[in-house]
């Protein structure tokens, strides 16, 4: 007997790490120096303004990012030139807070990402076919513990993970004995898109 297993409307996330160490270190020293404010009371997170694509400092890393995004854009075989940031901004949580994202997701956003600049608590994945959730017969083989509607993605320094914005997540409360600092970014296409017959495309975006 043949078994053949076929995934429908599969989520794809990709993770891409970042090996160059001083680039790192520079990355943290800078964004360490960032005024941060509360954006998402009562959960505690503070934010940097989403200009961070624009900071000569963070010049290197972004060349990486768009890098990463060429990538995923290839992968996909998406039909856009490119794909380009078009929000980005820093998190902290600081020490022992338990702050966290609540559940959410990025509107006008192709592919959004968390850059993971120290470890902490990880980022949350809510399974985006709700009608899972209502499934009576548990009968899946896991720990028990486990909730199988969500996926967790750890938090590694130099990880970057990139996801569909529409995709719903949260990052869990922080309560370990150091800073989280973690760098989001919105992107979009850019350029001509969905190219027809004789490669005519149907419109020309441009990210600001």
């Amino acid at each position: 007997m043949i078994i053949k297993k076929i995934e429908i409307f599969p989520t794809n996330i990709f993770e891409f790490q970042l090996n160059n160490l001083q680039l790192r270190d520079e990355v943290y020293n800078y964004i360490d120096t960032l005024k941060m404010s509360r954006f998402n009371f009562p959960h505690r997170v503070m934010s940097s303004h989403g200009d961070l694509h624009k900071h000569v400092e963070l010049k290197p890393l972004f060349n990486w990012f768009h890098q990463c995004l060429e990538e995923a854009r290839i992968a996909e075989g998406l039909q856009c030139e490119s794909l380009k940031i078009s929000l980005s901004w820093a998190n902290w949580a600081p020490p022992q807070s338990g702050a966290g994202h609540p559940m959410h997701r990025h509107n006008y956003s192709y592919y959004s990402a968390v850059y993971y600049l120290t470890e902490g608590s990880p980022t949350v994945f809510l399974d985006p076919v709700d009608i899972r959730g209502l499934d009576t017969l548990e009968i899946l083989i896991g720990d028990r513990e486990s909730v199988p509607n969500e996926k967790e993605i750890s938090a590694e320094p130099g990880k970057l993970i990139l996801f569909p914005g529409w995709l719903r997540h949260c990052s869990a409360p922080h309560h370990q004995e150091f800073n989280r600092f973690t760098i989001s970014f919105n992107s979009l296409p850019d350029g001509a898109i969905n190219g027809g017959p004789g490669g005519v495309p149907v419109a020309t975006l441009k990210v600001l």
